[in-house]
């Protein structure tokens, strides 16, 4: 299996600049390899740093030093120092994130808010929202709410939505934070499914999963987070 996501000596904190500049550890001298179908669950307490750790690799936060390589049609860029226009462009091919949160513009269709990345991709709607409408349909959206926009939706609902948008596209990185949270025990199954077929396809997988019964149904490997307290 080829390494897809390389990280090394990653330091990150935090600058509370509105209580005098005080500095937050998160997390120090990280190191961290995943391959091409494997998923990697990230472990810890609260406060460990696990969150921080899926932003910094999303480019969301920029780590103060450390590296952290991604293989990105066949070349390695360092999520680190990339400019913020290839981290949109490594967003829209190559990395994935299903965040805790549906963040959408308003008035937009859920069916739509799934098929963007798809057709921002390859510019063909039609096959953009036949993949959203099957991805909808897996995760029991009734499509008597897919024209409607997902703000008006239940938690649960709108996590779907969430989760359908991040599978539209068979990234080669695919990051996931809690995606089973609000989930009930057929949906959390179904999600099970999706991730074990994206590492067939040889997606690199990196998660937070509080669900230790699906972290251990999907995980190939659990990578334990120590927050700064616990180090010392």
């Amino acid at each position: 299996m080829s390494v897809k996501i390389s990280v090394k000596n990653l330091d990150k904190t935090f600058t509370l600049h509105t209580q005098g500049g005080t500095v937050i550890p998160v997390f120090s001298g990280l190191n961290l390899k995943v391959s091409s179908g494997e998923c990697v669950a990230l472990s810890g307490a609260s406060g460990s740093g696990k969150s921080s750790l899926i932003c910094s690799l999303y480019g969301n936060y920029k780590p103060q030093s450390g590296t952290i390589n991604i293989i990105h049609e066949g070349e390695t860029v360092d999520i680190v120092t990339a400019r913020p226009r290839e981290i949109l462009t490594i967003r829209r091919h190559t990395m994935g994130y299903v965040s805790q949160f549906l963040r959408v513009v308003p008035r937009v269709s859920a069916l739509d808010v799934v098929a963007e990345p798809l057709f921002n991709l390859t510019g063909d709607i039609v096959t953009a929202r036949d993949k959203a409408a099957s991805l909808l349909k897996r995760l029991n959206i009734p499509d008597s709410l897919w024209s409607l926009p997902p703000a008006t939706f239940s938690g649960g609902e709108q996590q779907r939505v969430n989760i359908a948008r991040g599978f539209s596209v068979d990234y080669p990185i695919l990051l996931l934070d809690e995606p089973t949270a609000s989930l009930d025990a057929n949906n959390r199954q179904v999600v099970v499914r999706l991730i074990k077929e994206a590492k067939q396809r040889g997606t690199a997988v990196v998660g937070i999963f509080h669900d230790e019964e699906v972290r251990d149904d999907v995980s190939d490997r659990v990578f334990e987070m120590r927050s700064f307290k616990e180090a010392a």
